[in-house]
């Protein structure tokens, strides 16, 4: 019983649940290791999915203004988002439309926690995305000093006490390059280029905008502080 817990504990270890409706249905997740997140309406969905990653996304019935299924349809686009439908009982054609359209899933509005919990490990394992896959099928990548690392190919950042938060493309592409060379400052000019391939056209304003929300991130997730110095007129610099 003892190790079913403990493997249920990390059955979503590192998983995105984005939820376009109320964050208590999905906070009891994170026990399970999800990193969860809310927003409003699908308009903000969709402006966060243009620039940060997500694995699963609940939608919420009720949030749906423009409906279930034009909604799914628009998220279907991106072949490696999981969709979850949340609807009531009273709204059969309503599941119908978005189960036809293409959703993973329908659940209650108030799912069960092990429910919810239970489906969304259930469709982890069949996305596509590196990101998706299980506890034990990731790979831990080399740990540096302190006990940083990165993992599943560079998307995942393990911090020295085992805690990992998932990785946007841009902030996999900036550590990626200081991690390959740690205790070295990193010059602006080389960040730019592997955030960008229209460097002339990259403020570099927007790489300090970058590691003070990679910085925050971290600190909320795995409570521990990025050692990332910026190095005035340089780059920045790994201080492990």
């Amino acid at each position: 019983m003892e190790a079913a817990s403990a493997s249920k504990a990390l059955a979503l270890q590192s998983l995105r649940v984005w939820i376009v409706g109320n964050l208590e249905v999905v906070l009891p997740l994170e026990r399970y290791g999800a990193q969860v997140h809310a927003l409003d309406n699908l308009q903000s969905l969709y402006r966060e999915l243009a620039i940060i990653p997500c694995d699963i996304v609940l939608i919420d019935a009720a949030y749906a203004e423009e409906g279930l299924a034009v909604t799914v349809q628009h998220l279907r686009r991106r072949e490696d988002l999981g969709v979850v439908l949340l609807v009531d009982d009273d709204m059969p054609l309503a599941v119908n439309d978005g189960l036809w359209a293409g959703a993973d899933a329908c659940l209650p509005q108030r799912a069960d926690p092990d429910l919810l919990a239970a489906k969304l490990y259930s469709l982890r394992r069949r996305l596509p995305s590196e990101s998706a896959q299980t506890p034990e099928a990731s790979l831990a990548g080399e740990l540096l000093g302190g006990g940083w690392g990165l993992e599943s190919d560079g998307w995942d950042l393990r911090a020295p006490n085992s805690q990992v938060l998932a990785l946007t493309e841009a902030e996999r592409a900036f550590l990626g390059l200081l991690f390959s060379m740690p205790t070295q400052t990193v010059a602006r000019e080389n960040l730019i280029a592997v955030l960008t391939d229209q460097p002339w056209n990259f403020d570099p304003h927007r790489i300090e905008v970058l590691v003070h929300r990679l910085r925050n991130r971290v600190k909320s997730v795995t409570q521990c502080t990025l050692p990332i110095r910026a190095i005035r007129g340089s780059g920045y610099r790994l201080t492990l």
